[in-house]
């Protein structure tokens, strides 16, 4: 069974998605999908990259967030809501944004459960 950055690829691509791996400047992992449309939400139509991250035990570990990158930029760290989403400086660099989300993952199919929380993320500002 694979695990990681080459499951969470594998995964996407299987959904469709056009994925290339990234590390950031901590040495963290990363898959970024390049055009992702948000589906739902206030951003509904608007094409932005999405990093998510990739640890080594992925699907059995996710991580706490996802990584916005567009332009002009969808939330901002001035959009901050106790309580609600925290959103800070992403170790990818600008112009991408850290937005914390916890997930939980349902062991049948990890990263299609992923992405509609994902979507639920977007559908929820």
């Amino acid at each position: 069974m694979k695990y990681g950055t080459e499951r969470l690829i594998d995964d996407l691509q299987a959904l469709g998605y056009k994925v290339v791996p990234v590390v950031a400047n901590n040495g963290k992992k990363f898959v970024q999908i390049d055009k992702y449309e948000v589906k739902v939400g206030q951003f509904k139509g608007r094409v932005i990259d999405l990093a998510i991250p990739a640890p080594n035990q992925y699907p059995r570990s996710v991580g706490p967030s996802i990584h916005v990158k567009s332009d002009p930029m969808l939330l901002d760290k001035k959009d901050t809501i106790k309580g609600t989403r925290n959103i800070i400086n992403s170790p990818l660099g600008e112009p991408w944004r850290y937005w914390s989300f916890r997930f939980n993952l349902n062991a049948q199919d990890p990263t299609k459960d992923l992405i509609s929380q994902i979507n639920g993320i977007f559908k929820n500002i």
